[in-house]
């Protein structure tokens, strides 16, 4: 059973959240991200890589024990995004104006849910996430991105038939994926 968690996460919370084997994996996906960041782009790009890898690796772990996505680690990425389309010198102002979009009708989305069913749908973590990928991919993958992550959440449903009522922690979907599609797009 998860504790309560308090509406603004510190920094220290979110490193208590994290034992010793979650920080080791958050790390070895740093590593692995920055190397194939290196790899294919240079090491100004990898840095970007691996921080990617490491923040999406903790916010996999916490949304998967807490159903929380801090906005410590969340919002960061939109920056981080911004700039590693600046360093791959992609024009700047598709990525600015995805991510207004996506975060506009995503919370859209999830206050017509809210008010039609009287229940969340989707969190806030999960709509910053998505526009933090805004951010970090060519506006043309988005729709790919969010059908990869919705078809992986899916599968994990069916799985373990969480049914109608069951809660699935969708940025364990979403956070992954981004990091495949940036390492490989």
């Amino acid at each position: 059973m998860t504790e309560p968690i308090p509406r603004r996460i510190s920094v220290r919370q979110v490193a208590a959240w994290l034992g010793p084997k979650e920080r080791a994996a958050v790390l070895a996906c740093a590593a692995v991200a920055f190397g194939v960041g290196l790899a294919r782009f240079g090491m100004a790009q990898a840095t970007t890589c691996g921080l990617l890898g490491a923040i999406t690796a903790a916010i996999t772990l916490i949304d998967l024990r807490h159903f929380r996505i801090p906005d410590l680690l969340s919002l960061p990425l939109i920056a981080l995004g911004l700039l590693a389309a600046k360093l791959a010198q992609a024009p700047l102002l598709p990525h600015i104006l995805a991510v207004t979009v996506v975060w506009g009708l995503l919370t859209l989305l999830q206050g017509a849910f809210l008010a039609l069913r009287g229940r969340s749908g989707l969190g806030s973590g999960d709509v910053k996430l998505m526009a933090a990928a805004a951010a970090w991919l060519d506006p043309s993958l988005l729709p790919a991105y969010v059908l990869a992550a919705a078809a992986s959440g899916l599968l994990q449903a069916w799985g373990q038939r969480l049914g109608y009522q069951g809660r699935l922690a969708f940025g364990a979907h979403l956070a992954p994926w981004l990091v495949l599609f940036v390492l490989t797009s």
